[in-house]
C-alpha cells in the first residue's frame, strides 16, 4: 500500500490528467456503491506508536484510498457519532463517482475531548435505509472503521450484541458491510460475529476469537496507517472487481472481461469463462463411454465396467504349431475380449506328401486307400501303384525278352497277385493238363457204348 501513499508529482499529474477520460467511461458503467462510515468518537483521539492520533491516521487512509478509487467506486461519507454523543451517524456525501476531493472536504475535525459514544448499531441501519442502496445493480456495501465497542452513557452490556444484529438486517437487504477494527480497544468477539454475518469474513478465518491476540480474525483488524490503509484497499478491490453480470463495473470500457472461475464435472475439475454476463466453456473432463483401457471413462467410480479379461491392445499367440500348421496372433479390442486368430496356418485334410497335414502328430495317416488314386497306394510321401510297372516285351514263344529284376528273362506275364509272380514256364504244364482231361472224357465216353 505505499504506492496509494507516496503519490510523486510525476504519477499525481498523469492521474489528473486521466480523470477526463475516466468520466467519460463513468456514464457508460455500473459501479458498486459504498458508505465509508467513520467512527469519531471521542477514543479516535488517542495517539498510536509515532504520536499520530488514530483520528489524523484515519482521515489520511480513507482520503488515500478514496482518490485511489474513486474512477471505480461510487464512494460516500458517513460519520458518527453526529452531531453528539449517542446520536446516530450523519451522511455527509452521497456515493458518486470521482468524489475524493468531497470526501476530504466533509471529514470533520478532531472528535469531542471525551464521552466514548460509538452507536455503531444504530448508524449501520440509518446508512441501510439510505435510498443510494437499495439499488442492486449498484452492489451497495458499508465499509465500517471504529476502534472500540458499542457504547452509550450509561453502558448496558445488553446492547453489545446490537450490531451483530444490524449487520444482519443490513445483509437481508442485500447490503454487505466491511468490518475494520482499529487500535487494540476494539470489541473482537464481536467483530469476528459481525463479519461472518455479513458474508465478508476473511479466508480461512476463525471466528471464535474473543481478544486482539487471537489469531485468524474474520474482521479486518489495523493498527497503524500502512496496515489500515493496506485493509481499506483490499476492500475496495473486492467492492471496485468486475463480476459476471454483463455490466462494466470497475469503469474500464470493458465487459465481465478477464473473468473466469473453477469448475467440475463427475471427471474433475477444470474452468469456465464468462461472456456477457453467462459463464460458459467450462473445460472440465466430461464423461464418456466406457471402452477396457484401465480408466473410469464414464466417471461412475467403477474401472472397466463390463469388459473382457484382456486388455485393448494386448497380443497374444493362438491356433497350433503341430504339423503343418502355424500359429497366428490374437488382439484384444476395445471391449476386452480377444478377436479372431489372424496369421495362423490351420489343419487341412491329409494328403500323401510325407507332411502332417492335418497336425494330429502323424504323417500321411488316414482311411485305407483314401490319400492316393484307385490302383495307388502311400509310400514314403508318395503315391506308387499296386501294378508291375515293368511289363514284358515279346510273347511267350518270341526270343527272350528283357530281363528280370533278378537277371533272368522277363517272358511274359509279369502279373503280381497277392505278390507272387506268375511267368511263362507254367505254360507247357497247363496244356498237358488240359490233354489228360481230354484223354478221360473220350474213355468215359466209349465204355458207355
Amino acid at each position: 500500500m505505499r504506492r496509494l501513499v507516496q503519490l510523486t508529482p510525476v504519477l499525481a499529474l498523469v492521474a489528473l490528467a486521466a480523470m477526463p477520460a475516466r468520466r467519460a467511461q463513468a456514464s457508460q458503467c455500473t459501479p458498486s456503491r459504498m458508505f465509508v462510515v467513520l467512527d469519531h468518537s471521542s477514543s479516535m483521539n488517542d495517539t498510536l506508536t509515532g504520536g499520530s492520533s488514530k483520528w489524523s491516521v484515519a482521515r489520511t487512509a480513507v482520503e488515500t484510498v478514496a482518490t485511489a478509487y474513486e474512477s471505480k467506486i461510487e464512494l460516500g461519507l458517513n460519520v458518527f457519532p453526529r452531531p453528539n454523543q449517542c446520536s446516530p451517524g450523519m451522511t455527509l456525501v452521497q456515493p458518486a463517482l470521482n468524489n475524493a476531493t468531497a470526501i476530504k472536504n466533509a471529514l470533520p475535525g478532531a472528535p469531542p475531548a471525551s464521552g466514548n459514544y460509538t452507536p455503531m448499531a444504530q448508524t449501520i441501519d440509518v446508512v441501510a435505509a439510505e435510498t443510494a442502496l437499495q439499488d442492486a445493480t449498484h452492489r451497495p456495501s458499508i465499509l465500517l472503521i471504529t476502534d472500540g465497542w458499542q457504547w452509550c452513557s450509561p453502558y448496558d452490556p445488553a446492547t453489545r450484541s446490537w450490531p451483530l444484529a444490524a449487520v444482519q438486517r443490513a445483509a437481508a437487504k442485500g447490503i454487505k458491510v466491511y468490518v475494520v477494527g482499529f487500535g487494540g480497544a476494539v470489541d473482537v468477539e464481536t467483530m469476528n460475529k459481525m463479519a461472518v454475518a455479513a458474508g465478508t469474513a476473511r479466508p480461512n478465518c476463525d471466528p471464535t476469537g474473543t481478544t486482539t491476540a487471537s489469531p485468524n480474525k474474520c474482521y479486518y483488524q489495523a493498527d497503524s496507517l500502512a496496515q489500515l490503509t493496506a485493509a481499506l484497499d483490499a476492500i475496495s478491490i473486492q467492492v471496485s472487481a468486475e463480476i459476471c453480470d454483463g455490466l462494466d463495473n470497475d469503469c474500464d470500457g470493458e465487459v465481465d472481461e478477464g473473468l473466469t472461475r473453477n469448475c467440475a464435472s463427475a471427471c474433475g475439475g477444470g474452468t469456465e469463462q464468462c461472456v456477457n454476463g453467462n459463464w460458459q466453456g467450462c473445460d472440465a473432463p466430461m464423461p464418456a463411454a466406457e471402452i477396457c483401457d484401465g480408466k473410469d471413462n464414464d466417471c461412475d467410480g467403477t474401472v472397466d465396467e463390463g469388459c473382457g479379461s484382456c486388455t485393448p491392445g494386448a497380443t497374444r499367440a493362438c491356433g497350433s504349431d503341430v504339423g503343418a500348421c502355424e500359429k497366428g496372433t490374437q488382439t484384444c479390442n476395445t471391449q476386452g475380449e480377444w478377436g479372431e486368430c489372424r496369421g495362423m496356418t490351420s489343419p487341412a485334410a491329409e494328403t500323401c506328401n510325407g507332411k502332417d497335414d492335418d497336425c494330429d502328430g502323424e504323417i500321411d495317416n488316414g482311411p485305407p486307400g483314401g490319400l492316393c488314386p484307385a490302383g495307388q497306394m502311400c509310400d514314403s510321401g508318395k503315391c506308387v501303384s499296386i501294378v508291375d510297372d515293368n511289363p514284358p516285351t515279346s510273347n511267350p514263344t518270341g526270343p527272350v525278352g528283357p530281363t528280370d529284376e533278378k537277371g533272368a528273362p522277363d517272358d511274359g506275364c509279369g502279373c503280381r497277385i497277392g505278390g507272387a509272380r506268375s511267368d511263362g514256364n507254367a505254360l507247357p504244364a497247363l496244356l498237358m493238363l488240359s490233354g489228360l482231361g481230354l484223354l478221360v472224357t473220350l474213355r468215359r465216353r466209349r465204355s458207355t457204348r
